[in-house]
């Protein structure tokens, strides 16, 4: 006797026969036809090559193999029954390891305090963070979620906005005093310029001229690919830097940092959020999510910790 195509169905259908006492009741209790149930139970039979029940018109019983049968199958649908209710609560609240990567700068100035507040919030949730600027394979290398500034590329990945981040030019008012400050963008040339990259050859910063985004030659007294040391040297008067407007604007309102060509700037650039496809998206990854959405405010308003 092969029972290893037992239909789940068929047993189900079975079960509450016996616990409701008729093939009728049942059919009502499971929301099927009469003829439904009658055609599962009279399967489940063929299928073990017993008979499970003795029916009159009147009343329905087990037989001894019957009793013996439903007492197991009672317990084991109770037990698929726990297992999926475990399933949909553990599903519904974040567990696991959130293995997220974000941009070297970004996450020093922005997610050390959030995933502070994540994990106190969630603590059935761990988290490992790669801080890296290279493009990482979300899928290939196994990560729930990676945050990604400017546009995206076309791709398979579902991806959420969480806001936009101005790009200012920036200076110190000790530096403005001593140097002036820039008129035009052509002016830069004669001005020391902080930039963000690994070398001060040919550096160009994308300006806006004419409603049109064009790469204006600067001239770099520090290039370093960091805002934070970027927005350090520019609160000590080494010069004009350009950054996302997060980074400068507690510094802005203390008057640390003065914005300079602010008709020139570029279009703010988006963050996003960005996730492998799927039909559904893990309690831990939507919760993160959420947290930054609202934290960031879609401005990156979100009032970060400021080194020593």
């Amino acid at each position: 006797m092969d029972t290893s195509n037992l239909d789940l169905n068929a047993v189900t259908a079975f079960v509450a026969v016996v616990e409701h006492h008729s093939f009728r009741a049942a059919a009502r209790s499971l929301g099927v036809p009469k003829s439904t149930i009658s055609r599962r139970v009279a399967l489940l039979e063929g299928q073990l090559g017993v008979q499970l029940l003795q029916r009159t018109t009147r009343t329905v019983t087990l037989t001894d193999v019957g009793e013996a049968f439903h007492l197991r199958c009672h317990q084991a649908l109770g037990t698929i029954s726990d297992a999926a209710r475990e399933v949909r609560q553990h599903e519904t609240s974040p567990h696991g390891v959130l293995r997220l990567t974000a941009p070297i700068t970004f996450a020093e100035h922005y997610l050390g305090d959030l995933i502070t507040e994540f994990l106190t919030a969630n603590p059935e949730v761990r988290v490992t963070l790669d801080l890296t600027d290279r493009y990482v394979d979300l899928v290939a290398e196994g990560y729930d979620l990676a945050l990604r500034a400017g546009p995206l590329a076309d791709s398979t990945l579902k991806a959420r906005l969480l806001g936009v981040n101005p790009l200012v030019l920036v200076a110190s008012p000790k530096y403005l005093k001593r140097h002036g400050t820039p008129r035009t963008p052509g002016d830069l040339l004669d001005h020391d310029c902080i930039v963000f990259a690994s070398t001060e050859r040919g550096a160009k910063w994308p300006l806006l001229l004419k409603r049109k985004v064009t790469p204006v030659p600067v001239r770099a007294r520090v290039a370093v690919n960091s805002f934070l040391l970027a927005r350090d040297f520019a609160v000590a008067g080494l010069g004009v830097a350009r950054m996302p407007g997060g980074f400068s604007s507690a510094l802005e309102a203390s008057g640390e940092l003065v914005r300079v060509l602010t008709e020139f700037e570029t279009p703010p650039a988006p963050l996003h959020a960005v996730f492998p496809p799927g039909p559904h998206l893990a309690p831990r990854v939507r919760a993160f999510v959420d947290l930054l959405a609202a934290r960031l405010d879609g401005d990156f308003a979100y009032p970060a910790r400021r080194r020593s």
